[in-house]
């Protein structure tokens, strides 16, 4: 199977930016410290985050998008995990087509909620930061399983295959490198005939998550700067020759 990965067939793309926190952030613990940051990503941020809502056990902001074809999207730009906060920077969501909804120096914004987050619990570690990127590649009318299936070396492999999610490790000497690639399905193009395969189109979701391998205890700002800059770089272009097996 001759396909070809490349940033012209992006449907969708989603920025996330996670950060791990020792001992974690507690809504039920740490509920006005989190409203006051919640309120302040709201006034410094609105292009991003825009409504707060706060819970027993949750504490998140999100923002309604409008997309080109006056549709509207409601997104969570900002959620507290068991491990910590995560930040999360739509750039471009299918919805019937592709709408860009590139928002402009992510790595800034989240750098400065990032160091106010730190201001604000200064009495937590932050063993590890990441950024994740979370594509789906159109493959068009083909048939995306048969794509991914492609790089098995064994024909009854390809042929028994019913669905398949590869999930690459490819670390360097200092950061972790993870990379999962999984078929979907993108849109049904008219009424549904499951003897019409046709109609339906295709894609790859391709994710992938970079952190640092090492845990010291409490990244210094500078470790943190390296790793955005690693991300970076490493997204799109060695991604994309990493894909389509190019050095």
């Amino acid at each position: 199977m001759n396909y070809q990965f490349d940033t012209d067939k992006i449907s969708q793309h989603v920025v996330k930016y996670g950060v791990d926190m020792r001992p974690p952030v507690l809504p039920e613990q740490d509920r006005a410290k989190l409203q006051d940051y919640g309120n302040w990503l709201v006034e410094q941020f609105p292009e991003v985050f825009e409504t707060m809502l706060v819970g027993p056990r949750e504490v998140r902001v999100q923002r309604t998008f409008l997309l080109p074809n006056a549709k509207r999207i409601e997104l969570a730009t900002f959620v507290l995990t068991n491990r910590g906060p995560v930040f999360t920077f739509p750039e471009r969501l299918y919805i019937d087509r592709p709408h860009e909804l590139a928002i402009p120096e992510k790595d800034k914004i989240f750098r400065k909620a990032f160091d106010e987050l730190r201001s604000r619990f200064a009495e937590r570690a932050v063993p590890r930061v990441g950024v994740v990127h979370e594509f789906v590649f159109d493959t068009e009318f083909t048939d995306s399983l048969e794509v991914v299936t492609s790089c098995l070396r064994h024909e009854l492999w390809r042929e028994k295959a019913k669905n398949l999610r590869i999930v690459l490790e490819a670390p360097t000497d200092d950061k972790n490198v993870n990379i999962e690639l999984r078929p979907t399905h993108l849109q049904r193009t008219g009424p549904y005939d499951p003897s019409s395969p046709q109609e339906m189109k295709f894609g790859i979701i391709v994710n992938v998550d970079i952190n640092n391998r090492q845990i010291s205890g409490d990244l210094t700002k500078a470790e943190v700067t390296d790793i955005l800059a690693f991300a970076s770089d490493f997204v799109p272009d060695e991604l994309i020759k990493f894909l389509n097996n190019e050095e």
